[in-house]
């Protein structure tokens, strides 16, 4: 009898956890236009090209997927997003259940007609790795 108990403890604690576990998270891929969040959030496209002023002043840069519709690209510095400002774009990522927000693995720029990687979560941590194992140098250079 303490055999069954165990069996159905152990049954009761696998359903619960799976209850409790939230839906798997995938990557999908949003395409749109890079723009500022000031101007999203307030249903303009702005900047009016790539050296207008308001560039200098946004302070964040979201991806206008939609008519009004942006998401976040938190882990993205402001200096990849902006220099793709008003440009066609793909990014691969996890959209968070809650919020308007991915987190991207890859971001790709239309030229020629096609999608182009110019940043990866992949890359950058490799970057950021070789930066502190090899230190400030060049391939085939001693790090001081």
């Amino acid at each position: 009898m303490k055999f069954r108990s165990l069996a159905g403890i152990k049954m009761a604690l696998a359903t619960v956890a799976m209850i409790a576990t939230p839906p798997w998270v995938y990557a999908e891929t949003f395409t749109g236009t890079v723009n500022g969040h000031d101007s999203a959030h307030n249903g303009v496209t702005c900047p009016v090209e790539k050296l207008d002023p308001h560039v200098a002043l946004e302070s964040y840069f979201v991806l206008m997927v939609g008519e009004g519709d942006y998401l976040f690209m938190p882990n993205l510095s402001r200096d990849i997003k902006v220099r793709y400002v008003l440009d066609n774009v793909q990014v691969k990522g996890e959209k968070h259940p809650r919020f308007n927000a991915i987190q991207v693995d890859e971001f790709r720029v239309k030229k020629g007609g096609k999608f182009v990687t110019v940043w990866s979560r992949k890359q950058a941590a490799f970057e950021y790795e070789a930066l502190y194992r090899d230190g400030l140098a060049f391939p085939g250079q001693k790090a001081y």
